[in-house]
């Protein structure tokens, strides 16, 4: 995103009202969020869904990242399971969830057998 322009692109809540319109192209056009006002104090910013989506996805591939560095650090230390392991695992889980389920009387999804 551009430059934040505070001159520019905080406006009140009554004047973000009667400017929608404008407000949409502009945050389309200039990839700049606007900060909208109310009482005199930040509550809000507006931007397009252009925007947002690419903030979505740069969060979404922090994460990620973090992840596949845990992962690393993990499998470096040893700390992994074969496929056989968290078969078993899953299926205990499924287990433990069926006899909850039975206990409390609660109907079971159908049995599905993991492949």
């Amino acid at each position: 995103m551009p430059d934040f322009k505070p001159t520019e692109d905080i406006i009140s809540m009554s004047e973000f009202r009667t400017t929608l319109a404008d407000c949409v192209a502009r945050t389309a056009e200039t990839h700049r969020p606007i900060i909208l006002t109310q009482n005199g104090r930040a509550s809000s910013v507006f931007l397009s869904a252009a925007d947002w989506e690419k903030i979505c996805q740069k969060l979404y591939d922090a994460e990620i990242y973090e992840d596949i560095l845990v992962s690393e650090g993990e499998s470096e230390r040893g700390e992994v399971y074969t496929h056989d392991e968290v078969k078993r695992m899953i299926e205990a889980d499924l287990k433990k969830l069926a006899k909850e389920r039975k206990a409390t009387g609660k109907r079971s999804p159908k049995n599905r057998k993991v492949a």
